[in-house]
């Protein structure tokens, strides 16, 4: 590995700076090399030309290589694997990282994050910055509001790995600090990030607590949006939060369209990510509804609208990645019948779709998956795919799930082929007997 790609690797895993990366050159220093070092920034400076590529030399080359082999863990990381993998890992702590990042953060990937963050407690030092403003007379900065909306980001990207009842807690304490140095911070530009923060996590509050079936809570944190996003004159926010409530009908798909269509009049020229979703919802909830044209119009704008989007522009839309936006499209296309753009939609589904791909992505993408490859004839496939948003649909206890997979068990009703029947039993024996909450 050159060492740009260490220097690279060093900073993100253990979320340093470059110029906390020289004091710990520094530290490593011996008293005559010491002496040859420059200032920190300097030393800051010269870093980041090393990372560009620039030819290092034979002392920086020497301190480079006892940093890391200080940190080895970071370049050869213990990895481990299944559920027992986040048990040490501190979900708040990993939020921050992984929103640090701001970018996709598949199974494997995440895996290698918790290891690190288990094993690299020099990352808290923001979060000793944040329980000194929250405890004593010291006033948040630019950094610990920074820092806050990089957990905020992170816990968006968290939960598509994570079931809700292990996040929701943490997000709640979360939520709270928020809360806390709103109440405390009289600084306009702070006050305004800080409220954007508060409106985007409580929009996963609100998500969390519908999944975990506690209706009050659920409708509580949808309230605390629309406060937080009328404080930041963020519609962006309550757009989302009025998205999130189209799943939340109990299957009333009219109520969908409707609050699809409310969102996207709320939203108006913003985020273009948050409009592709939000078309795209409308679009699923019109073929629901057997409203084949207006769902034709939505899931086409939505695919001219995605073509320019940000997924990272906003939290909420980290997980509207190629495939799971494609997923979307197979979705209407699929129930609208129009078979040559289904089997488009699906091509790009399989193309974006690795082995390490998001867990309660494969809730949805492998029920819409399913439903489209019976749909095209082909029994063995959907039920492949059925089976593959089970297992996802269970581990992750996702109602959005069970709901794809209701539509996908009521499809296969019409086939007694045994492969079908075989899984419509294992279907009816791991399928919760409540029915997902309506906050209607």
């Amino acid at each position: 590995m050159e060492v740009a790609d260490q220097i690279r690797l060093l900073l993100e895993r253990k979320i340093w700076t470059q110029n906390h990366l020289a004091k710990e050159m520094r530290d490593v220093a011996t008293p005559k090399e010491r002496v040859q070092l420059s200032s920190i920034d300097s030393m800051a400076r010269r870093i980041r030309a090393h990372q560009r590529g620039e030819r290092v030399g034979p002392v920086y080359a020497e301190l480079y290589r006892r940093v890391f082999a200080k940190h080895i863990e970071v370049f050869n990381p213990v990895v481990p694997t299944g559920p027992e993998a986040f048990v040490n890992a501190d979900p708040l702590l990993l939020a921050w990282t992984v929103g640090r990042l701001n970018q996709r953060v598949d199974r494997r990937s995440l895996l290698q994050l918790a290891a690190v963050t288990v094993a690299g407690p020099s990352a808290l030092e923001p979060a000793e910055r944040l329980m000194r403003a929250l405890t004593g007379h010291h006033r948040p900065d630019a950094e610990t509001v920074r820092h806050l909306e990089d957990r905020t980001k992170g816990f968006h990207r968290l939960e598509e790995h994570w079931p809700a009842k292990k996040l929701y807690p943490a997000l709640m304490a979360h939520i709270g600090e928020l809360s806390a140095l709103l109440e405390t911070n009289r600084d306009v530009h702070l006050r305004h990030r800080l409220a954007m923060a508060a409106a985007e996590s409580a929009v996963l509050g609100a998500w969390f607590a519908w999944e975990l079936g506690d209706r009050q809570r659920a409708g509580g944190q949808a309230r605390l949006v629309g406060i937080a996003a009328k404080q930041a004159d963020d519609a962006a926010s309550a757009a989302c939060m009025t998205g999130y409530q189209t799943y939340m009908t109990g299957g009333n798909h009219a109520v969908g369209v409707q609050l699809a269509s409310n969102a996207l009049e709320r939203l108006q020229a913003g985020d273009r990510a948050t409009r592709a979703w939000l078309l795209a919802r409308k679009g699923e909830e019109s073929a629901l509804l057997g409203d084949r044209k207006s769902a034709l119009e939505a899931i086409r704008e939505a695919e001219e609208t995605y073509s320019g989007a940000d997924i990272t522009a906003r939290p909420w839309t980290c997980f509207l990645d190629p495939a799971r936006f494609a997923s979307m499209c197979l979705s209407v296309y699929s129930r609208v019948r129009e078979e040559d753009r289904a089997v488009e939609a699906s091509n790009r589904v399989s193309a974006f779709m690795g082995p390490d791909v998001e867990t309660k992505k494969l809730c949805v993408v492998q029920a819409d998956m399913a439903l489209a490859y019976y749909r095209l004839g082909d029994v063995s496939e959907a039920v492949k795919y059925a089976r593959s948003s089970l297992e996802a649909t269970t581990t992750m206890a996702a109602p959005l799930g069970w709901d794809r997979l209701d539509q996908v068990v009521e499809e296969f009703s019409g086939t007694k082929v045994p492969a079908v029947s075989r899984f419509r039993e294992d279907y009816s024996a791991s399928r919760p007997k409540t029915e997902p909450l309506s906050l209607l």
